[in-house]
């Protein structure tokens, strides 16, 4: 009795890990529009025609990045400020060569070269004057892993170059990507078909084409969402002189990734590369059929 009773404690235990809710830091996101459920229109049907969709996506790690890292440089001279700031650059590319860039994968971009105005008080006037330039370029580098880009924001630090503009994510070959969700969404739309055929008295016949076919790339740049602030405030009493000052602790905001899976009905998740942040593919397809009389 005392062992079963020991097993029943256990056992209630792990059933209350098994459906405990987390939600996360996410749930002190502002949803202004509420929470939408995912939803798919999956099949249509008509006196005469059926119609099947079928959605499929798949999550694909980049197999090249383009950084683009951004310099700038002041000076009292434009040729001065230009030379301090190609000086940086090329120490930079010495470094991202040494960690296997080569120079036909990158490109330094001219970006803006402008004035840099100073001002001065003398009693009341206010006297303004032409301080120096300040020049600014990108550098676009094409790195082959993610590990670079560590490294290549090291490197860049090391020259005194914080400014990370972006990173953008490239497979080569979304033909051949293409023609992989184009076959899974044909055996999603099969299946379908048959359920469709066993519960219904109509047969399908063997006349059918494609009507539609959306093909959608989503890049990882734009699947950041935001929370501002992840906090509990206690209640201030604003009833007090206005001759104090109430200085606020920094809050920090919080970014994360959410895959397109969380808001756009699919049917399959090809996913070989998870909890890998890569680029996300997704094949809509719809074909519709001829019903037999």
């Amino acid at each position: 009795m005392k062992k079963y009773y020991t097993l029943a404690l256990l056992i209630t235990a792990l059933g209350q890990q098994a459906f405990t809710q987390v939600g996360g830091n996410q749930v002190y996101r502002n949803n202004n529009s509420g929470s939408a459920p995912v939803a798919s229109n999956n099949i249509y049907s008509t006196d005469s025609t059926l119609v099947v969709r079928a959605s499929v996506l798949l999550n694909k790690q980049a197999d090249h990045y383009y950084m683009t890292i951004g310099v700038k440089e002041e000076g009292e001279t434009v040729a001065g400020c230009s030379r301090k700031l190609n000086n940086r650059i090329a120490s930079l590319m010495a470094g991202l060569k040494a960690i296997g860039v080569k120079e036909e994968e990158s490109y330094v971009d001219f970006i803006s070269q402008t004035r840099i105005y100073g001002h001065k008080i003398e009693g009341n006037t206010v006297t303004e004057f032409l301080e120096g330039f300040e020049i600014r370029k990108n550098l676009i580098v094409k790195l082959r892993s993610l590990e670079l880009i560590g490294q290549a924001i090291a490197l860049s630090a090391e020259q005194g170059v914080y400014d990370i503009v972006k990173v953008e994510y490239r497979n080569d070959d979304t033909e051949k990507i293409y023609d992989q969700l184009f076959d899974e969404a044909i055996g999603v739309i099969e299946k379908k078909k048959q359920q469709f055929a066993r519960h219904s008295s109509v047969r399908v016949s063997d006349t059918y084409r494609v009507i539609k076919d959306d093909f959608r790339i989503y890049n990882p740049q734009g699947q950041y969402r935001q929370y501002d602030e992840a906090y509990e405030t206690s209640a201030v009493d604003l009833d007090y002189s206005r001759n104090h000052i109430k200085k606020e602790v920094r809050k920090d905001r919080t970014f994360y990734y959410e895959g397109a899976q969380n808001y756009v009905g699919v049917d399959i998740v090809l996913d070989d590369i998870s909890p890998v942040v890569g680029i996300q593919y997704i094949l809509e397809l719809s074909m519709i059929y001829e019903l037999e009389k």
